[in-house]
């Protein structure tokens, strides 16, 4: 994945890329009382995303986050606290990396660690199988 060494606009989205990679752009727009990252595939028109992850109100905390991310070993970028697509990103060599693999609810957490939310159905099972 190539970072951008500053945000690049994106005037559809009216949000910032901060890097890219052969399949996908990662474009952060605020969102509400969030910032929402997407990622946007490279092939089609662009007005679609494939996946995307809400952060706190911080633009330099997102940034860190992708900047951090290995895309290419690593599921998710660190740091979301919600992840409002489904199903989850599967990073192609994700078995380099297991440790930032492990599975996750749809609110974010690892299910191992448990979820805030009550009566997180994903976390529940989870924790019944384990």
């Amino acid at each position: 994945m190539r970072h951008h060494p500053r945000p690049l606009l994106d005037l559809h989205w009216q949000g910032y890329e901060l890097a890219a990679d052969a399949t996908h752009r990662f474009i952060w727009i605020w969102h509400g009382f969030n910032i929402r990252l997407l990622a946007v595939p490279v092939q089609g028109d662009g007005s679609g995303y494939d996946h995307g992850w809400c952060y706190p109100r911080d633009p330099d905390a997102v940034a860190d986050a992708v900047a951090a991310w290995d895309a290419d070993t690593q599921d998710e970028p660190m740091g979301w606290h919600k992840r409002p697509t489904r199903p989850p990103r599967r990073a192609p060599r994700r078995d380099e990396q297991p440790e930032y693999n492990a599975p996750r609810c749809a609110h974010g957490p690892y299910l191992a660690d448990g979820c805030r939310t009550i009566n997180c159905h994903e976390a529940l099972a989870y924790a019944r199988d384990h």
